[in-house]
């Protein structure tokens, strides 16, 4: 993905979760995790994002989407291949990650420390 930036994705217990790749120019958040099989980051962050897709992701992942503050409003797992998400009204952020150990609830509040 070129020069990536990168965010700290905490509990609110202050528990690291992971570290995500930042999706904020134009071409990221249009490309996201399309037409990549092996990625070199465990978890990818949408800035000003509140839909979601899976056309052209050769990889199932999950979805947690969350609203300014950082809040857990909408989850989805196993997202398969050529998906359409319906969208989540209030979703401000969205992280996109392949581990399914991590396990998210609606209502866990997340922090995010921008690097």
């Amino acid at each position: 993905m070129g020069k990536d930036k990168v965010c700290e994705v905490l509990f609110q217990s202050g528990d690291k979760v992971f570290d995500c790749v930042v999706a904020d120019s134009f071409f990221t958040k249009l490309t996201g995790i399309m037409f990549q099989k092996k990625f070199s980051y465990k978890a990818l962050l949408f800035r000003d994002c509140y839909w979601m897709h899976s056309f052209f992701c050769f990889v199932i992942f999950h979805i947690v989407f969350l609203d300014e503050n950082f809040n857990v409003i909408e989850t989805f797992y196993n997202v398969k291949p050529n998906k359409i998400l319906p969208p989540v009204w209030g979703a401000k952020y969205v992280i996109e990650f392949f581990d399914e150990s991590y396990k998210f609830n609606k209502g866990d509040k997340l922090k995010v420390n921008f690097n």
